[in-house]
């Protein structure tokens, strides 16, 4: 499946469905916590 079609499905999730709001946090939060450690073991 395309990438973009993936994000659209999982953006929908997140405003549709009941405590998505919740499950939107969670992705992003765990999104900026791997960019961060990535960043941490390169320096």
């Amino acid at each position: 499946m395309d990438k973009r079609w993936e994000k659209v499905g999982l953006a929908a999730v997140v405003l549709l469905a009941p405590g998505g709001f919740i499950l939107g946090a969670t992705l992003l939060a765990n999104h900026y916590r791997k960019k961060r450690d990535e960043k941490k073991t390169d320096d």
